[in-house]
């Protein structure tokens, strides 16, 4: 949640209703949030001296408009050179995704060859799960189990091999525009 915030905050700044706004937009497909977790990461980029906060009065109500620090910029730029936490794969790599056009162009494609090089990893993990599976081994009594188990290797295997497709089909296209 706190590196989306960030880099909404990287565009401009932002109430944290805009904030929601934003997400229900924006990103809604691959991420939602409550206004509760937005104002619970607000707190604790805020805390950590990401953001920065000031306190407005618009039409006799008050509202705080949070903008993104150099310390926070850093953060976010960091983050997005970072290795994918285990476990993320789907959330770190929409959110890089999302955002890839703040990067400068030479750290777009170290990101997409970062994201590959967790696919193709990905992609192997599922492909030894599925391989490791001897049908012959199975009791009869849980073939229907073993079966349906399978054919979610299978889709999980599917999922990764078309983002790792899809991810390679983005380098070129990224390595062409270096080109021209």
């Amino acid at each position: 949640m706190e590196f989306v915030i960030l880099g909404l905050l990287m565009i401009r700044h932002l109430t944290q209703y805009d904030i929601k706004n934003a997400l229900q937009r924006k990103v809604s497909p691959f991420f939602s949030a409550s206004l509760g977790s937005i104002q619970a990461a607000l707190k604790k980029l805020e805390s950590n001296g990401h953001v920065d906060l000031e306190e407005v009065t618009e039409n006799g109500r008050r509202k705080k408009i949070y903008s993104l620090n150099p310390l926070g910029r850093q953060y976010f730029m960091d983050w997005m050179l970072s290795a994918i936490a285990p476990g993320r794969l789907e959330q770190d790599v929409t959110t890089r995704l999302f955002f890839l056009g703040l990067m400068p162009p030479q750290d777009r494609q170290s990101i997409i060859k970062a994201v590959i090089a967790h696919l193709e990893v990905s992609v192997h993990t599922f492909e030894t799960g599925y391989e490791e599976v001897s049908p012959k081994e199975i009791p009869a009594h849980l073939k229907e189990v073993v079966k349906f188990q399978l054919k979610t290797l299978e889709l999980g295997l599917f999922y990764h091999q078309s983002m790792f497709a899809w991810f390679k089909g983005l380098l070129a296209e990224l390595e062409a525009d270096d080109e021209a």
